[in-house]
């Protein structure tokens, strides 16, 4: 009779400690999902901001930004003489410079207003087997001063910049 409950007592230990167990493992599996999630929300998170920050270097670059000597130079404002020129700039300092600048990303210049169809590729490093691009738009103005003599002519354009993870 004692061995018939010792038997039970033992059973229902067995069975407790399965079900504790099982109880885990569930946790477990809840967070590691959890934890896959958050690490790839937090993945997307670092591509925006990164392509952000590459945007602000773009629209701040001395080699495209309007100035005039030594005044203050002009907000969201790139100068088409310097545009047009300044691929052979960044293509003979694309590795020792402009990469730790930008890294891998692709930066791209298109005239919307006047003339439509001008655009301009500033930058071109693709990561090899990239996984996922954040691409981010902003408006700025173009000012060309070989149109017209004496005031400069004013345009607009997008800038594109995509980032690659």
């Amino acid at each position: 009779m004692k061995s018939r409950r010792a038997q039970l007592h033992m059973s229902e230990t067995i069975a407790v400690l399965f079900i504790f167990f099982v109880l885990v493992l569930f946790g477990l599996l809840f967070y590691y999902k959890y934890q896959q999630v958050a690490v790839k929300e937090r993945q997307e998170e670092l591509l925006a901001a990164r392509a952000m920050d590459t945007t602000l270097k773009v629209l701040f670059l001395p080699e495209l930004i309007c100035s005039k000597g030594e005044a203050e130079p002009e907000d969201n404002c790139f100068d088409l003489l310097k545009l047009r020129s300044v691929n052979e700039i960044f293509k003979d300092h694309l590795e020792d410079y402009y990469f730790n600048i930008f890294s891998y990303s692709t930066i791209t210049v298109y005239q919307v207003y006047p003339e439509t169809g001008d655009t301009w590729v500033l930058y071109s490093k693709t990561k090899p087997e990239f996984t996922r691009v954040e691409p981010t738009y902003f408006i700025v103005s173009l000012r060309d001063e070989i149109k017209s003599i004496g005031e400069p002519h004013y345009g607009f354009g997008v800038v594109k910049v995509e980032v690659y993870s």
